[in-house]
């Protein structure tokens, strides 16, 4: 197969290589890069590869998280998004073609800079470069996937949160900081043993293994969104999947060669990792009305699964867990069933905030989170009802309110759902 072949199979990969790679910035790339490492030759550094690593995370990291938000946002700005919105790409083909070819420019940069490490004296370690180009990919990914979400908020707005999206990428390539904590003498000698599921892994390969596998679920999420944005139905599918795959990943840890946890906490353990996701799932999915009339009107339950939001069946699996919990807990079955009822009351309260509030809906939710978990239990105990408390937080022991109180809220916060669903349809 030809080049020119291979390009026709993704336009969106071969319009961004045009935009990216003019003949300018092509000679300009390599030229600075020679510079800078001539310079720092000159300065009788020891390791010159090890510098050679830290040019690529700041090529793919820090500056490829800037370009690849900043690709989506001018389509955006410029219109051309809903162009490609009408067109019958494949969002598989989109996807890879956004992340990839709008970063296109430092990529062509990190091949430079791999080149250089032929004939840079020094040495790195093959674990630190493949972590630093997986981490720099996540980066660009992560960036990417945050602006396709902050847009589904808000489509109407023309510029998004490049910023946020490029910090968050940072944080999505903290994995691949581990090699390059060589800045730190204290840090630079980072390594161990880890075990999971009873077996041990060196830390470094370990971390190396999960990047690339999150990696993969990176791309998955942001092909999934611009599957949305093409108009094909949400399917809950890819978020469960994620969920049981950190269900899956987190439960190794609890493993030793001599220790398998009880029932109770592998429940316990995985219900939390499914409510800290749902958490998640929710704060980051707006809900209209619309929404849920496409839902309940939908002719068979296959269609009906596939208009489900992704929150909704990993929420589903988390209280699934928590009664597991709470029957297998034994004496603290009280607490794990206060802890079940106020996940149920935030997921409610979320859910009711999305369909009341058309705008600055999230302001509104930091406002009732400071005021549940803030404010409320200090006042609570400035004027010694600590019995009270009970109604906010989960307490210890077998008092009524450890129960009656969460449960009459996650009561309240359903009722409010319903109350502001038939507000927003006019009955």
């Amino acid at each position: 197969m030809s080049n020119t072949a291979l390009l026709r199979l993704n336009p969106e990969f071969q319009r961004c290589l045009w935009l990216e790679l003019t003949p300018t910035r092509l000679v300009l790339m390599p030229a600075l890069l020679a510079v800078a490492l001539a310079g720092l030759h000159l300065s009788n550094v020891a390791n010159l590869a090890e510098w050679v690593l830290y040019i690529l995370f700041f090529l793919l990291v820090l500056w490829g998280g800037r370009l690849a938000a900043d690709c989506f946002v001018e389509e955006v700005a410029q219109g051309t998004w809903d162009v490609q919105r009408l067109s019958a790409s494949n969002p598989w083909a989109m996807a890879l073609g956004k992340v990839v070819g709008g970063t296109s420019y430092v990529w062509y940069g990190a091949l430079c800079c791999l080149l250089a490490l032929i004939v840079v004296p020094g040495t790195i370690d093959f674990v630190d470069l493949a972590s630093t180009l997986v981490g720099g990919l996540a980066a660009q990914a992560t960036a990417l996937l945050v602006v396709l979400v902050l847009h589904r908020f808000d489509a109407s707005r023309r510029r998004g949160s490049t910023t946020l999206a490029q910090m968050l990428g940072i944080v999505a390539a903290v994995p691949s900081l581990g090699p390059l904590a060589a800045l730190s003498s204290l840090a630079k000698n980072w390594g161990g043993i880890t075990q999971w599921y009873g077996a041990e892994f060196a830390l470094p390969n370990f971390t190396l293994g999960h990047e690339i596998v999150m990696l993969a679920w990176l791309l998955l999420a942001v092909a999934w969104l611009i599957r949305l944005q093409l108009g094909h139905a949400p399917s809950p599918w890819p978020y469960l999947a994620f969920t049981v795959y950190e269900i899956a990943f987190v439960l190794g840890f609890l493993f030793t060669q001599k220790l398998i946890p009880p029932l109770p906490v592998m429940t316990g353990v995985a219900a939390l990792v499914a409510a800290v996701l749902t958490y998640g799932a929710v704060l980051a999915s707006p809900l209209h009305v619309s929404d849920v009339k496409r839902l309940l009107r939908a002719q068979d339950w296959g269609r009906r699964w596939d208009l489900l939001p992704s929150w909704l069946p990993a929420a589903a699996l988390a209280v699934l867990l928590g009664v597991i919990t709470v029957l297998a807990g034994g004496r603290e079955w009280t607490l794990a069933a206060a802890v079940l009822a106020l996940f149920l009351r935030d997921i409610a309260l979320v859910a009711a905030v999305r369909l009341l509030a058309r705008r600055r809906n999230a302001l509104l939710l930091c406002v009732l989170a400071v005021l549940l978990y803030g404010l409320l239990p200090t006042v609570l105990d400035g004027i010694g009802g600590s019995n009270l408390k009970a109604w906010i937080f989960p307490t210890m022991g077998a008092s009524a309110l450890t129960l009656i109180g969460p449960w009459a809220q996650a009561v309240a916060a359903l009722a409010l759902v319903v109350m502001a669903w038939g507000r927003r349809k006019g009955v």
